[in-house]
């Protein structure tokens, strides 16, 4: 198992890095946190209620989201606004499509009705 770590630290992959994204991105409801969050700044209780969750529930997956680096939060008063760190998403997608060698949209994305190449 050491050798396959070294040899993934060589083509560019940090495990643990995109092991927190992945996850982070593997649940339907930070996916539709995340789709939410596309249109900029939220507090956690317009989140919350957007998405048909508990304000505790949505506090969970914040944090899922905040530890592997996809959101940023800050505190005023008493609410907490959250919002994508869209340079920290953009980076982690774009180095490992670059570790796997695999070619990606860039600015062809379907927003923009360009078809992915293959």
């Amino acid at each position: 198992m050491a050798d396959l770590s070294k040899l993934l630290m060589t083509w560019g992959l940090d495990e643990k890095k995109y092991s927190k994204y992945f996850k982070a991105f593997g649940d339907p409801t930070r996916q539709k946190i995340l789709v939410f969050l596309s249109s900029g700044e939220k507090t956690v209780n317009e989140i919350a209620k957007a998405v048909g969750i508990s304000q505790p529930t949505a506090s969970r997956h914040l944090a899922i989201l905040r530890d592997a680096g996809a959101i940023a939060d800050r505190r005023e008063g008493q609410k907490i606004f959250c919002r994508l760190d869209r340079v920290s998403i953009k980076d982690c997608c774009i180095s490992f499509c670059d570790c796997l060698d695999v070619p990606y949209a860039g600015t062809n994305s379907p927003k923009n009705k360009k078809k992915w190449k293959k």
